[in-house]
């Protein structure tokens, strides 16, 4: 896993810090997005809530998270695709939100269909979401 954390760094050119280690290990290993209460809640005071906000932002530029706001207006963040790239995220897929456990997952198995905007409006971001009860509250 460290040399995978170490390599995504690396790739999109980014100082390998044990902050920055730390962030991308745990959302590699969540089987949900994270919000940056739920890292700081994991790593308690080991590192500070400004670090962690300017990590995650860094990140997101980058191309190597998403955003996702959740039903609740909250912010997680999620592990990109491998066709993102800096300021271009390529993430269009499906975001389950549970409404009891309120974690967000990132469906990648549902099709997104296309879509043509009227004429003079252009995309740059689109999110598709789902509220329901994931597996473990079901």
């Amino acid at each position: 896993m460290r040399d995978e954390i170490l390599e995504l760094l690396k790739s999109k050119d980014l100082k390998n810090t044990p902050v920055r280690q730390a962030v991308l290990n745990a959302l590699i290993k969540s089987p949900f997005a994270l919000s940056q209460n739920e890292i700081e809640v994991e790593f308690g005071n080991q590192f500070d809530r400004i670090t962690l906000y300017r990590t995650l932002k860094s990140f997101e530029e980058k191309g190597l998270i998403h955003r996702i706001y959740n039903s609740f207006g909250e912010a997680k963040y999620a592990i990109c695709a491998g066709t993102c790239k800096e300021h271009s995220h390529a993430d269009y897929h499906l975001h389950f939100n549970c409404l009891k456990c309120k974690h967000t997952f990132c469906i990648k198995e549902v099709h997104i269909p296309s879509f043509v905007l009227p004429e003079g409006m252009r995309a740059f971001q689109y999110n598709f979401s789902v509220e329901g009860f994931c597996a473990s509250c079901s």
